[in-house]
């Protein structure tokens, strides 16, 4: 499974330089997936599992990290450290992980199939929640605008993943026809190539050159720094120290989200400093997460 991610990674860089293929493909892949996909994926998962304390404290400490990330950054800021445009594109890219795109897949891969529903929850819960709830007016500010309610409202209730997650819970005393199963399954299984096609074809690394310091000390917090505070918090609480924790910590150890170098961008804050924060860290992600989950196999036992 780990070489099906790859394998889709850089056969969507290949793809990228084939003129046969339109430049609006990744537009295309991304919509689907958006749209068709991971709601599917969503919806299937989540429609019959248990809402485990592990997960919703997961959930809370992918908040805390943002949090964390959006506070540090405004220090920076008022205390001269970094531009508003790299503080922020830094803040963004290093509190917000790509728990959907690679996050879900990897996990699978390296989990099980037991491992997708808790993973679409963290992401659902914690990734995606901050994304429109927080990432979004932070991003706002950040570039000189005030944040707008009735923006970030709109983001929730039209999101279709989160349409999805909200159907999954409503229809939970309800059991799916026996010919929904299978459509929800075939869907839900594209989320993975096209998802990984795509983030290979749009990942650049054209900020490298520049912002080296900065590249080097936001992938050091978000592959390494943020899966050790996970690990703390679901050790310190109490968490159940099972899959649903593993799957927390593995989750808090994504490479930057993909969609923050757009969020960055929209703002005008730094997007190539948040662009190839997801480039590189897309690629070491492939590494460090499995290098994370075989550490915790040592640490919880299994």
């Amino acid at each position: 499974m780990l070489g099906l991610l790859v394998g889709c990674f850089a056969l969507g860089a290949l793809a990228r330089r084939l003129p046969a293929i339109p430049r609006e493909a990744p537009k295309v892949l991304n919509a689907w997936v958006l749209n068709v996909s991971l709601p599917a994926l969503v919806l299937k998962t989540v429609h019959g599992v248990t809402l485990a304390p592990g997960v919703l404290v997961g959930a809370a400490t992918l908040w805390a990290l943002f949090l964390v990330s959006a506070g540090l950054a405004v220090v920076a800021v008022r205390r001269g450290w970094a531009s508003r445009e790299i503080a922020g594109a830094l803040a963004l890219s290093c509190g917000l992980g790509n728990t959907a795109f690679v996050g879900v897949p990897l996990v699978e891969a390296l989990g099980g199939r037991g491992a997708v529903a808790p993973a679409a929850l963290l992401d659902q819960l914690g990734s995606f929640l901050v994304f429109s709830a927080g990432a979004v007016p932070f991003a706002m500010w950040m570039g000189g605008e005030r944040p707008s309610v009735s923006l970030v409202a709109r983001r929730l209730v039209t999101f279709p993943p989160f349409v999805a997650l909200l159907l999954a819970f409503a229809l939970r005393p309800v059991e799916f026809p026996s010919s929904v199963e299978p459509v929800l399954t075939r869907l839900a299984d594209m989320v993975t190539p096209l998802a990984l096609a795509s983030v290979g074809w749009q990942l650049e690394a054209s900020g490298l050159k520049d912002h080296g310091r900065a590249l080097v000390g936001g992938l050091a917090w978000k592959l390494g720094l943020a899966p050790a505070v996970m690990l703390a918090v679901v050790w310190l609480v109490g968490a159940p120290t099972g899959l649903e924790a593993k799957v927390a910590v593995a989750q808090a150890a994504m490479a930057p989200m993909v969609t923050a170098a757009v969020l960055a961008a929209e703002f005008r804050l730094a997007a190539p400093v948040s662009a190839a924060l997801a480039a590189v860290g897309a690629v070491a992600s492939f590494v460090t997460v499995p290098a994370w989950w075989a550490v915790l196999g040592w640490v919880f036992g299994e």
